[in-house]
């Protein structure tokens, strides 16, 4: 595992990291067995930012062939990510006027959630997708797809083979790319003149905002904010014209992004973000050293709360297997022993076990076996769809843990974030 010392973005030598999580094992290396743990690997977690360009960047990088090949992520598992890929569909095929001569490609396409919302709409469309596994999935759901990393090779040869592509998507996948730069060589070969490139990433300033320090794990290589997006694209051509903000995700950005022969000049909202970063200090270093510090703060809060959750006689079992759930856990070991199992509804997390610290996985409705009285939302960018699909759990008197951004025992079923109130007794199951 390589030491990152230079920015992936303008190569200017990187600093000291702003946090530091250790030696912590894949977030989505899961367990088939405990007895997997003797032999379980573990690399350093730690993220700085760089002082001349300001990309927010991890300090190590893992192979991509160890991290994706085989992968256990499935898009449409999620019933937000499915609503998303249809509006998402809707929205561009309007934009841009997109038609059955079209050809709409996605890098990462994993089982083609999005490209399949694409193609009802009568484009025709195209995956590149490394996942063996997720690849199979997608073509025996009738999506095309190239197995294979997308690259600049795979962007001349996906030009010659298939024609100019109108549109080229990445939608959360710009984060887990450690070659930027071969990247978007790929992308000028493989895109029309008059093509757009759309780029969805969780956003650096909701990230700072929402305390999300849970996202960073070692798939996640880069956080992302306008500004080093900005001067990643001049150096090859492109230029960001629009930007729109979604919830997904905790909070991210859709960029648009033209040739800069036949772009049109940048969008009001872009200028504005632009001026917002600079004024909030986003890319500066001291912006990230007071995060680490509110991070530890954090920490402290949500360990006392599941303490004080036991000492009460609560029985707990956290809800979300998600990649962000497992660097959560493993930097709070206390408070992940506290668990009896994770609930999930991807089944092919069924069975398994978290990376580092070995709780086992089980179908959404493994409570009642547990007999569990509080549910704590690990995958809290789905909270509002979890307690939504848990009414089962809440009309048997269970209640739901909030973690990010303040640690709190939500007041009702329909509790938004915002809203708190302090520990229950736990309720009686029969």
């Amino acid at each position: 595992m390589p030491n990152h010392i230079a920015c992936r973005i303008c190569r200017s030598p990187l600093s000291v990291p702003f946090l530091d999580f250790g030696s912590t094992p894949l977030a989505n290396s899961f367990l088939k067995s405990p007895a997997e743990a003797k032999e379980e690997a573990s690399y350093p977690l730690a993220v700085t930012v760089c002082q001349s360009c300001g990309l927010v960047q991890l300090t190590h990088v893992v192979s991509a062939e160890l991290l994706y090949r085989e992968y256990i992520y499935v898009s449409s598992t999620s019933e937000g990510v499915r609503a998303h890929a249809e509006t998402l569909a809707e929205r561009l095929v309007r934009r841009y006027g997109w038609g059955r001569s079209s050809l709409a490609v996605e890098i990462a396409s994993n089982d083609g959630t999005v490209l399949k919302a694409i193609a009802r709409r009568g484009v025709k469309v195209l995956g590149v997708e490394p996942a063996r596994n997720i690849a199979a999935l997608a073509e025996a759901d009738g999506v095309p797809t190239i197995n294979d990393f997308f690259s600049r090779d795979v962007g001349k040869a996906l030009a010659r083979d298939y024609g100019k592509a109108t549109a080229i998507l990445g939608r959360h996948v710009f984060a887990h790319i450690d070659d930027l730069h071969g990247c978007m060589e790929g992308v000028t070969a493989a895109l029309h003149d008059d093509g757009v490139l759309t780029i969805e990433v969780p956003y650096l300033g909701d990230l700072l905002d929402k305390l999300e320090f849970d996202t960073i794990y070692h798939e996640h290589l880069s956080y992302f904010a306008l500004g080093p997006i900005i001067t990643l694209c001049k150096s090859h051509g492109l230029k960001l014209v629009d930007v729109e903000r979604v919830g997904l995700h905790g909070g991210s950005v859709i960029l648009h992004i033209q040739h800069e022969r036949a772009a049109a000049e940048p969008s009001a909202v872009v200028e504005q973000m632009c001026r917002e970063e600079q004024v909030r200090a986003l890319c500066e270093p001291d912006t990230w050293v007071r995060f680490a510090q509110d991070v530890e703060a954090w920490k402290s809060q949500f360990e006392d709360l599941i303490d004080s959750l036991v000492r009460s006689g609560a029985r707990l079992i956290g809800y979300g297997a998600a990649a962000k759930a497992n660097t959560l856990l493993n930097y709070c070991p206390a408070a992940a022993r506290s668990l009896s199992a994770i609930l999930d509804r991807s089944p092919h997390k069924y069975g398994r076990y978290t990376p580092g610290t070995h709780i086992p996985v089980k179908p959404a409705d493994g409570w009642e076996a547990e007999k569990a009285t509080h549910i704590v939302i690990l995958a809290w960018n789905f909270q509002d769809e979890i307690v939504r699909q848990m009414r089962a759990f809440a009309d048997a008197g269970g209640r739901f843990v909030q973690v990010l951004p303040q640690p709190a025992v939500l007041s009702d079923t329909t509790a938004r974030r915002s809203r708190r109130c302090s520990p229950m007794r736990p309720p009686r199951f029969s």
